[in-house]
């Protein structure tokens, strides 16, 4: 059984074990393996595998912004974060994204948002076919099983899928592909070797936000430039955002509050 490891930042940590207490629209809540409460802010809790997962994998983790719950018609907008190669649902919460979320909505500089961090297994870094079936499953059984499961927006407009290195690729070919799921798409530091044809064509006809960024001393650097001056070429809304730093946890950290202040903003129709 998967428990939470306490994260960095003073945040106080509470770890049970048992059911979750999450307002559902629709469906029982999920069993969860473990509840952790940042403070009397929001909080995180892991939720097994959906359906039959994915090869055995496809459990994630969600962010449930403070006040979660105590409106039962209240609609939240969903960043789904798809993690690099060999992560897994501990990914995003170990960089510190749940304690980014917190000082952002404290100093108001994002809206209250519910971030989805699955689990993609070691499949996940497989090419071709095996990397649609991630994509395939993300779109035909998680989206659907969150929005029951969660208060979510179940609307392309409510809905933003991101990623870092391997989970950029997945990101911007989920987005790409099924261009009704979500409204922004974010690549960080992205492996774009083998996105399906016509990526950049796709994002930009579908008229979906892109965020590109990657260290300059990241050996994806110039793979990454060459696709954003490809997306503008297509006229796409790109925000390329490349800064100082290298291909590792330092740099991602260091800019998640760019990260959640962007799909904050892409998500406020």
């Amino acid at each position: 059984m998967k428990r939470w490891r306490a994260v960095a930042g003073g945040v106080a940590v509470a770890v049970l074990l048992g059911g979750c207490g999450a307002g559902t629209p629709q469906d029982p809540s999920p069993a969860t393996t473990s509840h952790v409460v940042l403070g009397s802010q929001g909080r995180v809790e892991h939720v097994p595998p959906v359906g039959n997962g994915f090869g055995g994998y496809g459990d994630y983790a969600v962010y449930l912004p403070p006040g979660y719950g105590q409106d039962p018609q209240r609609r939240y907008p969903v960043v789904y974060l798809l993690h690099a190669g060999g992560g897994d649902a501990d990914f995003y919460p170990d960089l510190g994204v749940a304690e980014a979320m917190e000082t952002a909505l404290a100093a108001g500089s994002v809206r209250p948002m519910i971030l989805v961090m699955v689990d993609g297994g070691p499949k996940f870094a497989g090419d071709g076919s095996v990397a649609e079936n991630f994509d395939d499953f993300f779109v035909s059984d998680l989206v659907p099983s969150v929005d029951r499961t969660w208060l979510t927006r179940p609307e392309r407009a409510g809905r933003a899928v991101a990623g870092i290195s391997l989970g950029g690729r997945h990101a911007l070919a989920i987005a790409a592909t099924h261009p009704d799921l979500a409204v922004a798409v974010g690549g960080h530091s992205t492996t774009v070797a083998n996105l399906p044809d016509r990526t950049a064509q796709r994002l930009a006809a579908a008229g979906t936000s892109v965020y590109l960024d990657v260290g300059r001393g990241d050996g994806l650097f110039d793979s990454d430039e060459a696709f954003a001056h490809a997306l503008r070429r297509e006229g796409a809304d790109v925000r390329w955002n490349p800064a100082e730093g290298a291909h590792e946890p330092a740099y991602w950290r260091g800019h998640l509050p760019d990260y959640l202040r962007f799909y904050s903003d892409e998500l406020g129709a």
